[in-house]
């Protein structure tokens, strides 16, 4: 990797040389802001150059294959992520099931056990007693209080 960086540093070099005594030897100075404008594109094209070839991958794969695998195994992931979920829900419903039947069981039983004859009863009431309860509401004043009340 660096021996390539080094190569792609020392033609851009040459290339800059290159490009200066071209520019110091031009024929006349009407052609001096095309000649720029050239080799500014090519300092481009070399800048670049590396950066494909990086982005190319080692191995000769292009970038759209790159891409394609990585598309691929990101894919996979979220299919295997959707699939752990799943088994999450199910675990959660088996779970929800279980403690709703537990809860339906013990309340099967209570209720088998009043039916057996034990009643409970509320205290200071005898058993048999219907318990009669009364409530009293007090008014209420919604408003400012006057000075004279």
């Amino acid at each position: 990797m660096w021996e390539g960086l080094l190569n792609s540093i020392r033609q851009m070099g040459v290339f800059m040389i290159c490009a200066q005594a071209l520019l110091y030897f031009k024929p006349k100075g009407s052609y001096e802001k095309y000649m720029k404008l050239l080799v500014s594109a090519m300092i481009l094209v070399q800048l670049l150059s590396p950066v494909a070839a990086l982005l190319a991958g080692k191995g000769g794969a292009s970038l759209e294959e790159r891409i394609a695998y990585y598309t691929n195994s990101f894919e996979q992931g979220m299919g295997e992520g959707a699939l752990e979920e799943y088994r999450m829900e199910q675990i959660r419903q088996h779970l929800l099931t279980s403690q709703i039947s537990a809860q339906m069981e013990g309340l099967s039983t209570e209720t088998d056990s009043t039916r057996a004859g034990q009643t409970e009863t509320a205290p200071g009431q005898e058993s048999g007693e219907e318990a009669e309860i009364r409530i009293q509401i007090d008014p209420v004043t919604i408003g400012m209080p006057r000075e004279g009340q």
